[in-house]
């Protein structure tokens, strides 16, 4: 039984990360294209709606499976670089004043989500020693 439970919370988690991923790519394209669903309340109400699930089950996930931060470095990596990504998304979308920096720190956001993905597949700090090693 637990181990279906696991099954589950696992599947909403990687279901709410490319949800994640691809709604901040959307969005960033119509701030790129400004577009006036940018704006939007409900596209702001979806995203924080899904960030929270995500969040609630990687909490579940590391619990139910006794990993945690600063005991694993792979998930100390990962929550590191999740707080980045927030901040640099933040800066995307509504600190950055320059059109050209919006994009600058909406693409490190990106490439940082991208690590972060890389560190879960591989449970490496630094997945990049998977291929090379």
């Amino acid at each position: 039984m637990e181990l279906m439970i696991y099954y589950w919370i696992k599947t909403l988690h990687v279901s709410t990360v490319i949800f994640t991923i691809g709604f901040f790519t959307l969005r960033f394209v119509w701030m790129l294209s400004r577009s006036r669903l940018f704006n939007h309340r409900w596209v702001r109400l979806i995203s924080q709606t899904n960030d929270s699930l995500l969040l609630v089950a990687g909490i579940a996930l590391a619990v139910m499976s006794r990993q945690y931060p600063f005991v694993a470095p792979w998930l100390t990596a990962k929550l590191a670089a999740l707080l980045l990504y927030i901040v640099l998304g933040m800066f995307a979308f509504k600190w950055a004043g320059l059109r050209r920096n919006r994009i600058l720190f909406g693409i490190m956001a990106l490439l940082t989500a991208g690590y972060i993905v890389a560190v879960a597949l591989t449970r490496l700090p630094r997945p990049w020693e998977f291929l090379l090693g």
